[in-house]
């Protein structure tokens, strides 16, 4: 007995814990007493989930194989967390909630004109606008003093919502036909956050299993939770219109690649694999009409088709099925363009050029002239590399109105993923036939932010959300590609800067929301600022 007591309290794994503990109550009452706050309280706390996560704990022992139904439950827990936890904030801030609407309630008001007939949104005070010689230049409209509605589309004396018009049709209009009552915007935006999680968590666990069966069950959770809260944080801060936009896509193209990847990597007959690429072309084409910068993700769909095709002989029936797939794509573009061209006479105009904003956009289009192709190439490399400030005070990082920050600022574990480039993960990739997706994931995020810039005036941080999700599905498959191609000691040293990239991108996207969400609430952060003790 003498010597399973000596060895018990020799063993560093099972000292440490105590021992953290003491220190950690030690310091945070040594930091109040002297009116430093809590923040080296948090350090010390900081460090027990670093600790656990060391490459010799046994955290790293579980792997996927086998999927047993005590790690689908472990990851199911963990996913229903994580979804509550980003869907109860979004109801805090009146600006986002519906108590103060002012232009955010557009999904609304749409879905009672289509139930009294009228695609447009008639306010009864038109008249102003209609006296301007350019109603889109905001400098005449602040000149003559006119009454208008912010951020709608205005054309041939109407307003029209630009936004994407499935959400209407999916939720809004359903909801007021069979209730009577207006779905509150956020409502919807918590629906499609929580599917979008929900969608990061069911891929990942479809891809960890296909193809990286020696990852770490832990290692599988963290990059869910990690990137599935960087995919959705915005919309958590900023849940009305927007984000109701951009959630909605990110969901449809996040499940629309999962139903896309089960019909190339997936079991089962060649009829269910199609079946499967109908659902992703569905929810694919859904995309357009939810967001259609997003929209333009389903460029991945190409390199997948070439690794379904590589592995077949196109007959006449195959080309027959995969026509039937891609039927989604043909009926959902003619309805979109129809739509389009009733309302602005234009089947490709979505209302992007009619906008009443902080600039005139009635003369941007996706032109190819050598200074919009500059415009480019600058704000690509902003959008990614840009340094943002750093505050001295919580929440630390700058946000708010029009700021914004770099993404790889904001998350670096995007660039962890350059390790999955090395020999032995490129070998794997190559037997998997993995990287004409990876490839297409790059061509994807950067197609997508070349729209983005070439229809706004200026950047903004929720426009990051189009590209998160993507840019996130592509680092987990090269991260996946880097720890199942090392040897045992290796692969856990992997393993373990992955979590700690992984718990840092939480602890960022958290700040970020805070930064973001109390922006107009001042008020607000220095009540939560006082809470944590953070002064």
């Amino acid at each position: 007995m003498t010597e399973r007591i000596r060895a018990f309290f020799l063993r560093p794994a099972m000292l440490f814990y105590p021992v953290w503990l003491a220190v950690t109550v030690l310091v945070w009452s040594a930091a109040r007493r002297m009116g430093g706050g809590n923040i080296w309280g948090y350090l010390c706390l900081a460090a027990l989930p670093v600790y656990a996560l060391r490459p010799g704990s046994l955290l790293h022992k579980a792997t996927l194989e086998p999927m047993t139904a005590l790690k689908g439950a472990v990851i199911a827990a963990v996913c229903a967390a994580v979804t509550v936890s980003c869907l109860v904030p979004m109801g805090d801030m009146p600006i986002w909630n519906g108590q103060q609407p002012g232009h955010r309630n557009q999904y609304e008001l749409t879905a009672e004109a289509f139930l009294e007939g009228r695609l447009s949104l008639d306010y009864g005070d038109e008249e102003g606008l209609l006296t301007l010689k350019n109603p889109y230049d905001p400098v005449e409209r602040k000149e003559k003093g006119v009454v208008y509605h912010w951020d709608h589309a205005w054309y041939n004396g109407h307003y029209y919502m630009y936004f994407g018009v499935a959400p209407v049709l999916l939720f809004f209009l359903p909801y007021r036909a069979l209730t009577g009552r207006s779905l509150t915007t956020y409502h919807a935006t918590q629906i499609f956050t929580g599917l979008a999680v929900i969608g990061i968590f069911a891929l990942f666990t479809v891809l960890g299993r296909r193809f990286f069966r020696k990852m770490p069950l832990s290692v599988l959770i963290l990059l869910s939770t990690a990137f599935s809260v960087m995919s959705v944080w915005y919309a958590v801060a900023e849940p009305a219109l927007y984000c109701t936009a951009i959630s909605s896509a990110v969901a449809m193209e996040i499940w629309s690649l999962f139903f896309f990847i089960l019909a190339v990597w997936g079991q089962g007959s060649e009829n269910k694999r199609i079946a499967r690429a109908f659902l992703g072309a569905l929810l694919g084409a859904l995309t357009f009409a939810c967001r259609p910068s997003i929209g333009v993700a389903n460029l991945l769909v190409l390199p997948m088709l070439a690794v379904f095709l590589k592995e077949r002989k196109l007959t006449a029936k195959l080309f027959g099925k995969l026509c039937l797939a891609a039927l989604p794509y043909a009926l959902v573009a003619a309805g979109l363009m129809v739509y389009n061209y009733v309302r602005f006479d234009d089947p490709f105009e979505f209302g992007q050029a009619y906008q009443l904003t902080v600039a005139d956009q009635s003369g941007y289009n996706l032109s190819v002239s050598g200074k919009e192709l500059w415009r480019v190439v600058v704000n690509t490399a902003d959008t990614f590399f840009r340094v943002g400030p750093v505050k001295t005070s919580f929440p630390y990082v700058f946000g708010g109105g029009f700021a914004y920050n770099g993404i790889f600022f904001n998350f670096p574990i995007l660039l962890l993923g350059l390790a999955g480039l090395g020999p032995a993960a490129l070998k794997k990739a190559r037997r998997e036939k993995l990287p004409p997706l990876m490839i297409g994931f790059a061509a994807a995020v950067l197609a997508v932010t070349a729209v983005d810039i070439l229809w706004s005036p200026y950047l903004l941080e929720r426009y990051h959300m189009d590209v998160y999700f993507l840019m996130g599905i592509g680092c987990f498959l090269a991260l996946g590609l880097w720890i199942c191609t090392r040897g045992e000691r290796e692969k856990n040293t992997a393993a373990f800067a992955v979590s700690v990239f992984a718990l840092l991108a939480l602890l960022s996207a958290y700040l970020q929301y805070v930064s973001f969400a109390y922006y107009s609430y001042p008020e607000k952060l220095a009540a939560l600022r006082s809470a944590l003790g953070l002064g």
